[in-house]
């Protein structure tokens, strides 16, 4: 979106609301301008069917009166007509907007639009905050008073089929509508709070959007980690745990995982999650129902052995009970795969025995440990090239008498001004052999096996893995930073 190339695509934009809020919807509507960006000299980007139209500047320039105003035009002028109504729609012009239908049908297109995975509804002393997370940021969409926000959140819960009477219990539901021709399902979820109900609703899935990370070769493993997650999937028996918080994209790479070891149809594959996010062929899903203590994870494992499965994914190891049971189902020829939540692939080791697991069992079982963070990518509409800083070369063990180059975020109307668009998986393993099983063994503790993994190649931990993919243009240093390593640039 240069100069040089003064054309848009609009079916890639992402404009925020408060850029597409300096223009009034009756103004960009009639004008047949949609605003797109907000330049560092405060400068407007605006999309126009004709950028050499005097009469249309004019008219943008007297509406935004001191801030000056950067015309471009749309790649397909057929285009422009259909993405006005969308930011502008008709709901917004005849002043029906806050009507809870409209609202909720105009949140999930946005939704959709900006490839958001949740709608937040956040009710504060004023009203309420309408919220998008995009590419795991909260991002304000737009603010309701108290009673369209106190409407809404009644709407949502009807269609989820919720009690809109209970407001002092947390509920779960689902909703599945169709939009623009497209069936979407979406998971909702209420919690009370002082101000009122908190509403989450996260974005399951929508027909005819493309299929997304559902090959491990498209998770972004590079060849040796590749190598080393396949061959603990090709083992007859055993453990392999993945850690990291929640959001970091543990389910994803199970998913992938099941889908591989699902795919010669040879196997009886059970998961036991909480909630099934999603099915997949091929597949026994079973759900947990923690809440009402009918089906546990523990219980549900232990029934579950009895039906003669080859693989068993559980979907979170919480407690001791579950440990045990997942790796003592190794020993008797299963091979289980979980999550547990920690801070790294070695203390995966630990906290298994803090959950009063014996050693001799991790030892026996655990084929791997890894974990992984998601980090955003770099905008390739705007991400520009700069050399690393003398500063961040000493932090990252670069050269400072030549710098490598680094990727630098600065933000346009493709990613919303975020400098982001998109995600992609930072990872850490730690292959269980027979060294990492004697240290675990080794009555004088846990040092021999911190030593051990001390020892390891930098490139195989969270921030050596992410520092390769800065260099590969993947993410930036920032995002390393705020997600990995906070101390990386604080100099």
């Amino acid at each position: 979106m240069s100069d040089a190339l003064p054309t848009v695509d609009l079916n890639r934009i992402r404009p925020p609301q408060a850029v597409l809020d300096l223009l009034p919807a009756r103004s960009a509507r009639s004008l047949g301008a949609l605003p797109l960006s907000v330049g560092d000299d405060g400068t407007l980007t605006v999309c126009v069917a004709d950028r050499t139209d005097p009469a249309v500047r004019d008219r943008l320039e007297r509406l935004l009166r001191e801030r000056a105003v950067r015309l471009v035009e749309p790649e397909d002028p057929a285009a422009l007509p259909a993405a006005l109504r969308t930011h502008y729609p008709d709901a917004a012009l005849n002043g029906t907007l806050d009507r809870p239908e409209e609202l909720f049908a105009y949140m999930l297109r946005r939704a959709l639009a900006r490839n958001a995975s949740d709608i937040h509804v956040s009710p504060d002393a004023g009203g309420s905050r309408i919220r998008l997370r995009i590419d795991g940021r909260l991002e304000t969409d737009r603010r309701e008073p108290p009673e369209a926000a106190a409407e809404f959140v009644s709407y949502i819960k009807v269609l989820a089929k919720l009690d809109i009477a209970e407001k002092r219990a947390p509920q779960d539901g689902n909703i599945d509508t169709v939009l623009d021709g497209s069936s979407v399902a979406l998971r909702v979820a209420t919690v009370p709070t002082i101000h009122g109900e908190h509403v989450t609703l996260r974005i399951l899935s929508r027909s005819g959007s493309a299929p997304q990370l559902e090959r491990l070769e498209d998770l972004g493993m590079n060849p040796e980690q590749d190598r080393t997650f396949r061959r603990a999937l090709r083992a007859p028996n055993g453990v392999i745990i993945i850690s990291g918080p929640t959001g970091s994209g543990k389910t994803t790479t199970l998913y992938a995982a099941l889908r591989a070891l699902a795919a010669p149809d040879t196997r009886h594959l059970v998961s036991i999650e909480d909630p099934v996010e999603k099915p997949v062929d091929g597949v026994t899903q079973i759900r947990v129902d923690s809440r009402q203590e009918r089906v546990s994870f523990a219980k549900a494992l232990r029934s579950v052995l009895r039906h003669d499965p080859d693989v068993v994914m559980v979907g979170e190891v919480r407690d001791g009970e579950t440990a045990t049971t997942a790796l003592r189902s190794a020993l008797t020829g299963h091979l289980v795969l979980t999550t547990l939540h920690t801070n790294s692939a070695p203390a995966i080791l630990t906290r298994l025995t803090d959950l009063g697991v014996p050693p001799y069992l991790v030892a026996a079982t655990l084929r791997l440990a890894m974990a992984q963070r998601l980090v955003r990518r770099p905008c390739p509409a705007c991400m520009a090239w700069e050399p690393a800083t003398p500063e961040e070369c000493r932090a990252c063990g670069w050269d400072p008498k030549a710098p490598p180059q680094v990727p630098r975020a600065k933000g346009c109307a493709y990613c919303g001004m975020t400098g982001y668009a998109g995600r992609t998986a930072v990872y850490e393993m730690l292959a269980v052999d027979d060294a990492v099983r004697a240290a675990l063994m080794d009555t004088r503790g846990s040092d021999r096996l911190d030593a051990l993994l001390r020892s390891r190649p930098a490139e195989w931990t969270l921030r050596g893995d992410g520092l390769r993919r800065v260099l590969a243009g993947e993410t930036t240093l920032a995002e390393i930073a705020d997600v990995i390593d906070s101390g990386l640039l604080m100099l």
